[in-house]
């Protein structure tokens, strides 16, 4: 009997559950356990539910054992996914360390080396398109998927964000055709990607509508504290312009999540972030920028840093320095600061009646990406409870 094959009908028998209680409880047949039983295989994301059946929200240390003891290809490069999605650093490592001998998976191996570099900032984000560039895939379907997801994310540091609205639904429809059988842990984990990626260009656009539904899709998905903070700080920014308290407050509830990994640089940067915004309503309410903010250095972007470029580029807030600002943010298309802009501007005596055309602007898509709030629900299998609009979720 293989070691995963044993592992899992020895939780089984842990918890004096038969097959048939099981298959109820997983919402699956049957005889997908008795072929465990028999051949040792088990569907990944059957084996994730599993996982949570047994231990509920603590199901990720038997999912970070149990991805180590997956023998098949198509499980490993499922395990693969898994540990990226998951912000598991140490399970990637391992994952790639046991498995980059495999011929059958060099281009998962190598396209998984540069997630894992780009996760612990082993390379500047600048530098990622180069990186994704070069990778070969072959003819794999998932990879070339992965591959027009990663590249969205270097285009959301090249600031292009229109670019990525025009692209993103011929990518949503390429993970609709992977099917929800065989591949529908990809497409849940594509699109949690894709979520990652809408909710920031969104943001910057200006249609706050749709950043705080992508945001919320990511807190609903509940994939890990990482993800979870990034969303929080996506809702938050979203209300700059409208609810500087409640901007605040989702800020903090990303740094809460941020805690939540252990992970010191995160931890860093949601401390810092939560800094910079709070000299930014100082700024707003005393036309002076505190003293004491967090240096570039300090910060992932460097000098791009939304508030840290934005008081660069404000400066001293003379009009002239302001239109100037107005304009680097309006070939950006990025709206958002363009208003906050455009708030600065009415100050210096600029007419409202004027201004208030301008700041209002609002772009039309020519596409639209759609998929249902709640379609990535495989790391939620343990809770329905679990969500932005439940009490956990909530604004604290």
């Amino acid at each position: 009997m293989g070691a995963l094959q044993n592992d899992v009908l020895n939780c089984f028998d842990d918890l004096f559950l038969d097959f048939d209680s099981v298959a109820e409880k997983l919402n699956i047949h049957v005889n997908q356990l008795y072929n465990l039983k028999k051949t040792g295989k088990i569907g990944f994301k059957t084996l994730l539910k599993v996982a949570q059946l047994v231990s509920g929200a603590d199901y990720h240390r038997h999912m970070r054992d149990w991805c180590l003891k997956v023998t098949t290809t198509e499980s490993i490069k499922h395990a693969f996914e898994y540990a990226a999605i998951k912000r598991d650093t140490g399970l990637l490592k391992e994952l790639l360390q046991v498995h980059r001998a495999d011929q059958s998976l060099l281009y998962y191996t190598q396209f998984y080396q540069v997630i894992f570099n780009y996760m612990t900032n082993k390379m500047d984000p600048g530098e990622l398109k180069n990186c994704v560039d070069i990778l070969k895939i072959g003819k794999d379907k998932e990879l070339r998927i992965l591959k027009s997801i990663f590249k969205c994310y270097s285009l959301y540091y090249e600031r292009k964000f229109m670019t990525i609205l025009e692209v993103a639904p011929e990518i949503e429809k390429d993970i609709s055709e992977l099917g929800e059988t065989r591949k529908g842990f990809f497409m849940e984990c594509y699109l949690m990607r894709l979520s990652e990626i809408l909710a920031p260009a969104y943001l910057y656009l200006k249609d706050l509508k749709r950043a705080r539904r992508y945001a919320e899709i990511i807190i609903n998905s509940n994939i890990c504290s990482k993800t979870n903070s990034d969303a929080y700080y996506y809702m938050g920014v979203s209300y700059i312009l409208e609810d500087g308290g409640s901007c605040l407050r989702f800020l903090r509830n990303s740094l809460t999540e941020a805690f939540k990994t252990g992970d010191t640089s995160i931890i860093s940067e949601a401390e810092n972030t939560l800094k910079m915004f709070e000299g930014f309503f100082t700024y707003k309410s005393s036309g002076i920028i505190p003293s004491g903010l967090p240096h570039a250095e300090d910060m992932l972007l460097k000098d791009m840093n939304p508030v840290l470029r934005y008081f660069g580029l404000v400066g001293s807030g003379s009009v002239k320095e302001l239109i100037s600002a107005y304009s680097v943010y309006t070939q950006e298309f990025n709206f958002l600061f363009q208003s906050i802009v455009i708030e600065d501007l009415v100050k210096a005596g600029l007419d409202p009646i004027f201004a208030n055309p301008i700041k209002d602007t609002q772009l039309t898509y020519k596409g639209d990406v759609y998929f249902e709030e709640d379609f990535v629900r495989s790391f939620t299998f343990w809770s329905a409870d679990r969500g932005v609009n439940s009490a956990e979720g909530q604004l604290s």
